[in-house]
């Protein structure tokens, strides 16, 4: 890598040129910082790249020359990397601060609060605020095994879930590299530390539990009740579609006998335009929603065509709840003894694909899965009720 200074060609109203770093690797690699100096032209010494002839000569070259050793100091941490990476690392060495993991953490949560990904930031935030707590300061250099150890006692003392705990855990690595590739640290000292986490059983419903679903009796003034049981059967019958997917699901999304959308979760991902069949069961439920908003489907978010990003994430946290709440009292009503939720409709399609012998790739696919492995991870618990079924088949 090459380091000098240039004086820019370009002149400003009062007459004097702009200094800047110039660094290559090539005539194809070559990048340029402002050192925020101008000098007139007779005042810059081309040969010796020095100030002359300057009331502040002594400053102005001391501070050019203090921003090309921190540049050659990065350089030589990175030794190797092309002058577009050199330019990317300076650049986030001045925008974080590269001592605080805090302060990382809370410009990347910023960040992402930015793109609009408002229920991730506030999960971050709850992260970050936890963090805070256990220490009002950070440094990267603190960051390894033994405070990672050190972390999930304390988080364990207070209470906190094996898997709560684990998403703290994986949220500190994940930053960890973030910071690892934005050239603010070298190394990610936490990575490889063991996470434990506790493999929660997915709970669905049967055939028999979903006909009482449909076949109770609800009277026309409970009005939620009705949209919870809509949504929920929406779910089961479009192969587990989400909640906030559901929500924000427009007419416009309704091309022939498909619905076309992408799925809000992983919107910026490969793979995350999803088409689903309608069928008959579907389109009874669509039919009964016809003609009540020109923009969406279901119900939560009538009236807020024209609201930000951060409103509609939390009207859609808010109807959540309350749709929850709904199958709960749905479910006891139905003498059904599991904790209903929207999200159970998704464990009910899969365990119906499984037993329908539906194969792998298809159930990958309906899921809008990217990756197969994703889909075996997450059907292990449905495949061990057909092991349990298949061994008592055999055995008696």
């Amino acid at each position: 890598m090459n380091f000098n200074f240039q004086i820019r060609s370009y002149k400003k109203k009062n007459g004097t040129q702009a200094i800047r770093l110039r660094f290559f690797t090539s005539a194809n690699d070559t990048q340029y910082i402002d050192t925020k100096v101008s000098v007139l032209a007779n005042q810059w010494d081309k040969k010796k790249e020095i100030i002359k002839r300057h009331p502040l000569e002594e400053n102005l070259n001391a501070t050019i020359y203090d921003l090309k050793i921190k540049v050659e100091k990065i350089y030589y941490k990175n030794k190797g990397v092309s002058a577009k990476r050199l330019l990317q690392i300076y650049k986030n060495t001045i925008k974080y601060d590269s001592s605080s993991y805090l302060s990382f953490f809370q410009s990347v949560i910023d960040e992402t609060r930015l793109k609009g990904k408002t229920r991730s930031a506030k999960t971050l935030q709850l992260y970050h605020n936890k963090l805070k707590l256990f220490s009002n300061y950070i440094p990267f250099s603190d960051i390894d095994h033994n405070f990672m150890k050190d972390y999930e006692h304390w988080l364990l003392k207070r209470g906190n879930k094996k898997n709560t705990i684990a998403s703290n855990l994986r949220c500190i690595i994940t930053t960890c590299n973030q910071a690892v590739k934005a050239g603010v640290i070298k190394k990610n000292n936490a990575r490889g530390y063991k996470i434990e986490k506790e493999n929660v059983v997915k709970q669905s419903l049967t055939l028999d539990e979903i006909q009482k679903v449909i076949e109770l009796e609800i009277v026309p003034r409970h009005k939620g009740m009705i949209k919870a049981r809509d949504m929920f059967l929406f779910c089961f019958y479009t192969a587990g579609m989400r909640f906030t997917d559901m929500c924000i699901l427009k007419w416009e999304n309704i091309v022939g006998d498909n619905i076309v959308y992408t799925m809000n979760k992983v919107r910026d991902r490969v793979g995350s335009r999803r088409t689903i069949p309608l069928n008959s069961k579907s389109k009874e439920i669509l039919e009964k929603y016809q003609g009540k908003n020109s923009t969406f489907i279901f119900p939560p978010l009538y009236g807020f065509e024209n609201k930000t990003q951060e409103e509609i994430e939390y009207k859609i946290y808010i109807k959540s709840n309350n749709l929850n709440r709904s199958l709960k009292i749905i479910a006891q009503k139905c003498s059904i003894n599991k904790p209903l939720s929207m999200h159970m409709g998704k464990h009910s399609f899969t365990d119906y694909a499984v037993k329908s012998n539906v194969n792998l790739l298809m159930i990958s696919k309906l899921l809008g899965h990217t990756r197969l492995e994703t889909t075996q991870a997450y059907l292990k618990d449905f495949y061990q009720k057909e092991e349990s079924d298949t061994i008592n088949k055999l055995f008696g």
